[in-house]
């Protein structure tokens, strides 16, 4: 038999195991949100700037090298050829160098 004296929750009391629930829920997602997000972007950041560096030394590799044959077809010797490449490049690289941010 059922008890009588055991009151049934109704909707004017309120559910304190909902309350406990979403107070843990709320608890564990601001505590992953501290944790986890910032790690999560410095993961991404890490990576996507591994993967660019990488791809800016193949590409540059590639690149010099595409310029050394396409200066060997000159009908110049082999020697100027690597002068005027050297000097292609230190050009560009001061022209950025003094494109950069100072601090």
């Amino acid at each position: 038999m059922a008890r009588e004296d055991l009151k049934s929750p109704t909707s004017a009391e309120p559910d304190w195991t909902d309350q406990v629930a979403d107070l843990v829920v709320d608890l564990v997602e601001s505590v992953r949100d501290k944790t986890t997000g910032p790690i999560l972007k410095a993961a991404r950041g890490l990576v996507f700037g591994t993967v660019a560096i990488v791809m800016f030394v193949v590409i540059g590799v590639i690149g010099i090298a595409l310029a050394g044959r396409a200066l060997s077809l000159l009908p110049i010797a082999q020697w100027l050829i690597y002068l005027i490449l050297g000097l292609l490049v230190n050009a560009l690289g001061f022209f950025l160098w003094s494109k950069r941010f100072s601090s």
